[in-house]
């Protein structure tokens, strides 16, 4: 079994954790985790992954992501995602991001070996395959919460169901706008039908839109490759929207 990392986040969470210390305690949480991580799930080997600094999806939507643009970062962060870079030569994307990294790489027919992606993000689910989200917990002392280590089976359909499921809802933490006046009960009343095939939710989603132009843009900043270069625009649906604007 082969992990597929998410850089990013392991550099996150553990860069914040050592908010009040030096770096050298972030890298070693980073280790503990990665050695929690191998250990629950018998894996053989893993692959980091990191975001390198261009991506598509800013050109096709200016305001991608632009609501994070001043909110503070950890200030180890940039050390620690040195340390991945160094200590096990993560793999930096370009022009694209991590998760499409882990996309490509989870739904290679050619992978050796299976394997499973380990992230806390949502979006990945999109991604048929095995996932695994680490524990987490937080809060204050008198109000702490706690989201217990799942390891899951996506299969291709509920991948394809998810990412639909936030065609209409949108991604507020990525800044887009999904359809207007329906959030996630009526997302998933839409797509309730345990039936529905790929096509069935593409057409549901494209009348709840009525404007092909923004479903194409929404579905590109949304969309998780599976095959390189290859965001939504150049899928199937993504190209018969395409052809008809």
């Amino acid at each position: 079994m082969k992990l597929l990392l998410d850089g990013d986040l392991f550099c996150y969470r553990c860069a914040a954790s050592a908010e009040t210390t030096h770096d050298g305690i972030a890298f070693g949480y980073m280790e503990q985790l990665l050695d929690d991580c191998i250990d629950k799930l018998k894996a053989d080997s893993f692959q980091f992954y990191l975001t390198g600094p261009t991506n598509f999806r800013f050109q096709v939507y200016p305001e991608y992501k632009a609501n994070r643009l001043d909110t503070p970062k950890p200030r180890h962060l940039a050390s620690c995602r040195d340390y991945l870079s160094t200590k096990y030569k993560a793999i930096m994307s370009d022009g694209c991001e991590a998760d499409d990294l882990m996309g490509i790489a989870q739904c290679a027919e050619s992978a050796e070996e299976p394997t499973t992606i380990v992230s806390l993000d949502k979006d990945l689910l999109q991604i048929p395959g095995r996932h695994y989200s680490w524990h987490i917990e937080g809060g204050k002392p008198d109000k702490r919460w706690v989201k217990e280590a799942k390891l899951q089976e996506v299969s291709k359909i509920d991948g394809l169901k998810w990412f639909y499921t936030q065609m209409i809802t949108g991604d507020v933490s990525d800044n887009i706008k999904g359809i207007n006046g329906i959030g996630k009960v009526g997302a998933a009343r839409m797509l309730a039908d345990p039936d529905l095939t790929e096509n069935d939710m593409f057409e549901i989603v494209r009348d709840a839109y009525s404007n092909d132009m923004e479903m194409l843009m929404n579905g590109d900043c949304l969309w998780l490759m599976r095959q390189a270069n290859t965001p939504f625009s150049k899928t199937e649906y993504g190209l018969l929207l395409a052809d008809e604007l």
